[in-house]
């Protein structure tokens, strides 16, 4: 009696063990480590005389060729894709990203925005803002 006892109470705790790992608590579980973008240049929020090129850095976990960058003033809209891009990786891993636009703009507020992915479904946008004098 005490041996089928403890059969059954070992295959209770294997059982209720596997249902725990099926509602991803356990080590199979995905986890989502967003991009993270810093050193905006120009520095955000500075008045500049003109717009023509700017620069960030991306962690080391981005898809390179995911970054997709979207420079927008009023109606002026540029789009540009890690192909348009000047992207080179540091020995820790981060990422350089420059680009510059065709033609300087010259008044008004610049916003630059940054979409990238680490892995599909794990997507981040972060961006910043210039004014123009």
């Amino acid at each position: 009696m005490t041996t089928i006892f403890r059969l059954t109470a070992a295959l209770l705790l294997s059982l209720s063990a596997d249902s725990v790992y099926a509602y991803g608590s356990g080590q199979s579980s995905s986890h989502c480590d967003k991009p993270a973008f810093s050193e905006f240049q120009p520095t955000p929020n500075k008045y500049l005389q003109s717009f023509q090129e700017f620069s960030l850095s991306a962690s080391a976990n981005t898809t390179p060729a995911s970054i997709v960058v979207h420079v927008s003033a009023g109606d002026i809209k540029y789009e540009y894709t890690a192909k348009e891009l000047y992207i080179s990786q540091h020995k820790s891993g981060r990422y350089d990203i420059r680009g510059k636009i065709e033609r300087p703009i010259e008044h008004g507020f610049v916003r630059v925005s940054v979409t990238a992915h680490s892995k599909p479904g794990c997507e981040k946008t972060d961006g910043f803002l210039v004014r123009i004098q």
